[in-house]
């Protein structure tokens, strides 16, 4: 049976705070050569995750953008001429499926919101790259990359007051868009769609994916919907609210999160049981 890795980058492919990538790159490279697809799903821009798709020498790769938001398919990889031109349209040498809204959109539906919380809130048209970078850790340059959204919002608290918080991210969903909240402050709003929708989209689109067995590899509350619906869930890093958010009993947990427990994760399952790292 054809095998697929969909897995998430922040976190699992890329170390938490250094984003170091190569511990995997050795697993990486022997997938490749075992005919294993490897698909990212990430809250992480189209422009940020072009960049990891040539640091890992991975080409044609299908990936999906912002939290499940949009699916770039290489026109080299379409397996069967089934893309609905009503969702999907083309771009340079990929089909983009958008299950998402645009941040155009998002920011059209909140504009009140914006103006009226200005006092409380660090919108993202006033994000710069450098205070990204100081609240992620990633450097100015990936930092400019991280802020190129095209189907997501972003905000940070100014004030401390969880109350003012709360009410507006309650008024965000009244709106019906979701919000995600990372662990460094940084809040991301999106449309009615998830990390699971799109892999289930996927698979509706294309007969090789409903054929597939699909691992996917997570760490947040953001890949919940992608370990629930996969056939093979993996999460890295002990998150009781995850585990049960998923509620799968037979969801794969690693101890940490990280580049070491992805590769060890994935040797396991993929039986490549010399890239195992040790101690």
């Amino acid at each position: 049976m054809r095998l697929v890795i969909m897995t998430d980058l922040d976190g699992c492919v890329l170390d938490p705070g250094t984003y170091d990538y190569k511990t995997v790159l050795p697993l990486v490279e022997r997938l490749k050569t075992q005919g294993v697809e490897i698909v990212f799903n990430s809250s992480k821009t189209r422009v940020e995750q072009l960049l990891y798709i040539k640091r890992l020498g991975l080409q044609d790769i299908v990936f999906i953008v912002e939290n499940g938001a949009a699916i770039y398919i290489p026109k080299k990889k379409v397996m069967e001429k089934s893309i609905d031109n009503k969702t999907c349209f083309e771009e340079d040498d990929y089909y983009v499926c958008v299950l998402g809204k645009t941040i155009n959109e998002i920011k059209k539906m909140i504009n009140d919101i914006i103006n009226n919380y200005r006092d409380h809130i660090i919108w993202m048209d006033e994000i710069t790259p450098e205070l990204f970078s100081k609240l992620t850790g990633l450097p100015v340059d990936e930092s400019i990359l991280a802020l190129k959204r095209e189907y997501s919002y972003l905000f940070i608290p100014k004030t401390g007051d969880k109350s003012v918080i709360n009410e507006v991210v309650e008024k965000i969903k009244e709106r019906g868009l979701n919000i995600q909240i990372s662990g460094v402050g940084i809040s991301q709003i999106n449309g009615k769609h998830d990390k699971g929708k799109a892999l289930q989209f996927l698979r509706n689109l294309f007969r090789e994916y409903r054929e597939a067995h699909i691992i996917a590899v997570g760490d947040a509350m953001n890949d919940a919907a992608m370990l629930k619906v996969a056939d093979t869930g993996v999460l890295l890093g002990l998150n009781t609210d995850v585990v049960a958010h998923v509620g799968r009993n037979d969801l794969v947990i690693m101890s940490s999160k990280g580049s070491t427990a992805w590769r060890n994760a994935l040797a396991r399952l993929t039986g490549n049981y010399d890239l195992i790292i040790r101690g």
